[in-house]
């Protein structure tokens, strides 16, 4: 555990980076005080609680509810006593194996241990024998030296230190569960283990009495269960023959490790660690992975009630694989509110919305079974030998029909809906930059040049993807260069990833572009220390990416061009520039290479080299112009951009590390 002190001149100090949900309230990066001890021992304690309380204060900063829910409760509860109940099962049968085994006093004894954890219980840690509590165990048969026993029994527990519970145990419980150990998960914890601890030394009768509820028809369990047929005597010729000398073949029992399930979560860190040491796995991909173990341990724990790995079994998989296909919200993930839910509140919130909402596509499925295999493979590598048996493949989404090409899957926008979208308001006369969508004064011509603008008509002009547009640098559009066609640079960078190793790639300008004041757009954000290309999309309290700022923003307008069917999206827009430029007789790799796909044959992947951007430019200059009705202004940037603020859409109690904004020298 760290404990965050230091020692300066005899004194303990406390000190810890400030969490990000608290750093922007208190404009400071760490946190320090003196604990005032020289006691290193008094400062871990001092320190612990700290550490307690500013987590505790940090996770309600972030607007996260780190409280234990009523099934987490029961899940810790259960498990205290099912392994509290095994340990007194095995204490009971080796005390009647013993000589003078007197089971009166074992009874006696159990019920002294029961009272005092049941004063526990009702009291807290500090529990004491009051007149009310005697009378209680005076009415149950207690004598007066059962009662005084009671009282030394309390005594005894808090001077081998077992009461109040030991820490590490408290927050094994919890992280058992999927839950955070705040301070006052910790006291529910505590209240839970001495509840369990109750429940379970009182059932002596079934120690001592017999009273097993499960033997109850055990016997014709058994009988009907015996229906498989006799084992073949072996051959005598195969029959193998020990010599005197040899000691008789015992097979030793195998005792299953019990690993809890959170240990799931700690192989799929141990994964994704790997994967980014090799550079197989960016950062979103590192995100997913984590994101999905995560919710299948907490599936696994508060639905299936599996608190055990080793007990992880097909059916339980299956289940979670039916949660994900039918039951969750459809755009799980995409709130970071989502991870504070539980299993029950997903399922309401997967009920609260129409059935076509609900449960995730077939592709995102296969992704989150892959991530998962692989956490598998991980653990069984590690001797979780149990997850052998898990076939991941049988419940994976089925591939697309071979009767159905991948071309026909995207819906096709016609030319008539893309012109109708530049004849909308943002490209036009808006209401204001607040009111994008919206016309302005009639005979006026309000527009800005923002992300909304340009976008749009990049997509059409370029091909490009909707996040390699919002989530490009300033830097990525190159035009100062002597005898060079302006082009934007499709490639990884700071803000986002892209698709594939065919993603990276140069798109020249389309002339409508610069004729409409793109290249003056970019000189000006540049001018002002900007890095992103559409700082309006950009907001300090959300990791989500920049297209979806962006398609929130363009969603009316696509209503308003009338083009309201499920899926005629930007994407349609990226489909129309192809299934244009392939009318005019582009051959597949010419249009790969400026879709930025990848080719389908060794031949056309391998050995065609991408074309110069000459020859690019010709290629797009077939495209139908849908822009000329546009009239070109000079630059105008929303106010806030302008004035270099933080976006008004944004929360500056959530707000991340910037990187809108380049850094002075």
């Amino acid at each position: 555990m760290a404990f965050h002190i230091f020692r300066r001149e005899a004194v303990y100090y406390w000190r810890r980076r400030t969490p990000r949900a608290l750093a922007i309230r208190f404009g400071r990066p760490h946190l320090s005080m003196s604990l005032r001890t020289t006691s290193r021992l008094a400062a871990r304690r001092l320190a612990t609680q700290l550490n307690l309380t500013l987590d505790d204060i940090a996770m309600f900063a972030d607007g996260a509810d780190p409280h234990l829910t009523r099934s987490q409760i029961e899940t810790m509860l259960h498990a205290v006593v099912d392994r509290h109940l095994a340990k007194l099962d095995r204490v009971a049968l080796a005390a009647k194996s013993g000589p003078g085994f007197d089971v009166a006093q074992a009874k006696a004894y159990d019920k002294r241990a029961y009272w005092a954890y049941a004063l526990l219980d009702a009291q807290g840690v500090t529990a004491v024998v009051r007149d009310e509590d005697r009378e209680r165990m005076a009415a149950d048969g207690l004598s007066e030296l059962d009662i005084e026993a009671v009282q030394d029994h309390l005594a005894m527990l808090r001077v081998n230190e077992l009461v109040p519970t030991k820490h590490y145990i408290l927050r094994g419980m919890i992280e058992g569960v999927a839950a955070k150990p705040t301070a006052m998960n910790l006291a529910v914890a505590q209240g839970t283990y001495l509840r369990g601890m109750k429940l379970a030394l009182a059932q002596s009768d079934r120690r001592y009495g017999g009273a097993r509820i499960e033997d109850d028809g055990l016997v014709d369990r058994m009988m009907l269960a015996e229906s498989d047929p006799p084992t073949p005597a072996s051959s005598i010729v195969n029959r193998s023959v020990d010599r005197p000398a040899d000691p008789p073949k015992v097979d030793a029992p195998t005792i299953p490790q019990f690993i809890p399930m959170a240990d799931f979560a700690q192989f799929a860190d141990r994964v994704v660690q790997q994967n980014d040491a090799d550079e197989h796995w960016d950062e979103k991909t590192q995100q997913q992975a984590k994101s999905i173990a995560n919710l299948f341990v907490k599936f696994m724990v508060q639905d299936q009630r599996i608190l055990d790995l080793g007990l992880l079994r097909q059916q339980h998989v299956g289940k979670f694989v039916d949660f994900l296909r039918f039951d969750i919200y459809k755009h799980y993930g995409k709130s970071t509110r989502d991870e504070q839910l539980t299993i029950e509140q997903l399922r309401e919130k997967g009920r609260s919305v129409v059935q076509a909402k609900r449960g995730i596509g077939g592709g995102t499925l296969n992704r989150h079974a892959t991530f998962l295999g692989q956490i598998f493979d991980h653990a069984i590598a590690r001797g979780v030998k149990s997850l052998e048996s898990i076939d991941l493949t049988k419940l994976r989404a089925k591939s697309r029909s071979k009767n159905k090409r991948a071309r026909d899957e995207r819906r096709k926008l016609p030319i008539d809906s893309a012109k109708a979208i530049f004849q909308t308001p943002p490209f036009i006369n808006c209401a204001g930059w607040d009111d994008l969508g919206k016309w302005g004064e009639q005979g006026g011509a309000l527009i800005f040049h923002c992300a909304l603008y340009f976008v749009p008509i990049l997509i059409y002009y370029s091909g490009a993807r909707r996040e390699e547009l919002c989530g490009a640098m300033v830097d990525d559009i190159i035009f100062d260069r002597e005898g060079c066609i302006p082009y934007i640079h499709i490639g990884a960078n700071e803000q986002r990833r892209i698709k594939n190793a065919q993603s990276k790639r140069n798109i020249p300008l389309h002339p409508e572009l610069i004729r409409l004041g793109f290249l003056d757009y970019v000189s000006k954000i540049k001018a002002l220390g900007y890095k992103l290309l559409f700082p309006d999309l950009y907001s300090p309290s959300t990791r989500s990416p920049l297209g979806n700022r962006f398609y929130k923003l363009f969603k009316p307008i696509l209503t308003a061009a009338k083009i309201t069917e499920e899926g005629l999206g930007a994407h349609a827009v990226r489909h129309l520039f192809g299934a244009q430029l392939k009318k005019k007789l582009l051959s597949k790799e010419d249009r790969a290479d400026l879709l930025g796909h990848g080719g389908d044959s060794e031949t056309s992947e391998r050995y065609c080299e991408p074309h110069e951007l000459d020859t690019l430019f010709e290629f797009i200059m077939k495209l139908d112009v849908v822009t000329d009705h546009l009239e070109p202004q000079a630059v105008n940037l929303i106010p806030w951009v302008e004035s270099m603020q933080v976006a008004p859409f944004s929360q500056p109690s959530r707000a991340k590390k910037p990187l809108v904004r380049a850094r002075g020298s």
